[in-house]
């Protein structure tokens, strides 16, 4: 997967359908049909996601000096940490977004031998996608009342620097790494980081049926077709980055928006081309507020959401907390997690 819409983060990540954002690229490109301005421009949007730190606030009272005490306190404890910025514009039905991110993740687990997950993801790129209305119509600004169905392509190639490996915390290798390496930036290198970079492509389907404030929409999204993998040179390790996982989502959202009050109720059901339990696919999201400021709150594959979000012209800022999956499986292992996001100097206009 790529980026994650903040607000969508709050909303279960329920955001398929609703995605008319900075990140609508990342979610769903059929959805571009229903950008209603000739021109928008998101030139700074910083986000930072990081290991909720209230949390587990109990699990480090009288954190142990010793090793083994302290490789006990964080046994199936994931360790979160990350920043992304994706600046892009909306041209009528076409965008794109260019990414620069960093997220590390971190699992220590097996307390027979204990094992140490790194999964560390430096990403450089651009994503871009058109939606094309199918008929003579398309929804605009003004519609008070139609319907509009719109297919979408996109394609995004990204450099990714990174590893995806395991280490045994029982041997020497990852001692005598901490050892010899003083920074962390050094200990990342020793433990084998490998580059490679790939092309990836989307593509989507979306209905929508506007009826005075009413809005309700469908959409289908393919992302990352057939895995987005990345050609990484020859190392005497085999060592790779972790790929993209192709991923096909559903998506159903009503939206309700006034002068006066907003709205938003989603469902997404994800994952349908992949084995998992039900309750492992849902995500459910509502919002509700006032132009300028709104609540949101979601259950993420058994996980809640919540924070708000202020919109005051060229001034963006979502924060609240999110539970994400790590474990593999329905509601196994859980990475407590917050958001944080502003984006400054949005505009937008009609020629």
């Amino acid at each position: 997967m790529g980026l994650r819409s903040p607000k969508g983060l709050l909303m279960g990540d329920a955001w398929t359908a609703v995605n008319t954002d900075e990140y609508t690229l990342f979610y769903n490109p059929a959805s571009m049909g229903r950008h209603q301005r000739d021109f928008t421009f998101y030139p700074f949007n910083p986000q930072i996601t990081g290991t909720n730190p209230l949390g587990d606030m109990d699990r480090f009272e009288d954190f142990p000096d010793d090793p083994n005490g302290a490789a006990d306190v964080m046994m199936n404890y994931p360790v979160h940490i990350g920043a992304n910025i994706a600046p892009g514009f909306k041209l009528f039905n076409f965008g794109i977004n260019f990414i620069a991110s960093e997220q590390a993740d971190m699992l220590l687990r097996n307390k027979i031998h204990p094992t140490l997950d790194v999964d560390y993801r430096s990403d450089r790129g651009f994503i871009m996608g058109v939606g094309v209305p199918l008929g003579p119509r398309r929804l605009g600004s003004k519609s008070i009342s139609g319907q509009q169905t719109t297919i979408g392509v996109g394609a995004k190639y990204i450099k990714r620097r990174g590893i995806h490996d395991a280490y045994a915390l029982t041997g020497t290798d990852l001692l005598e790494i901490i050892e010899n390496s003083g920074e962390a930036s050094d200990i990342i290198e020793s433990l084998g980081i490998v580059e490679g970079d790939g092309w990836g492509f989307d593509a989507g389907f979306e209905h929508v049926v506007r009826q005075g404030p009413n809005q309700w929409v469908f959409g289908l999204a393919a992302l990352d077709i057939t895995d987005t993998e990345f050609d990484v040179p020859e190392n005497e390790e085999m060592r790779t980055v972790a790929p993209n996982k192709a991923q096909v989502n559903l998506g159903m959202a009503w939206l309700y928006r006034t002068s006066l009050m907003r709205g938003s109720f989603a469902l997404d059901v994800r994952g349908l081309t992949e084995e998992m339990e039900m309750m492992e696919r849902l995500r459910l999201g509502v919002e509700l507020g006032i132009p300028g400021i709104s609540l949101l709150g979601g259950i993420n594959s058994g996980y809640f959401s919540y924070g708000a979000a202020i919109d005051v012209g060229i001034l963006k800022l979502t924060a609240g907390f999110y539970g994400a999956e790590v474990g593999g499986a329905y509601r196994r292992t859980q990475s407590k997690r917050f958001v944080i996001y502003l984006s400054l100097f949005d505009f937008s206009f009609d020629a």
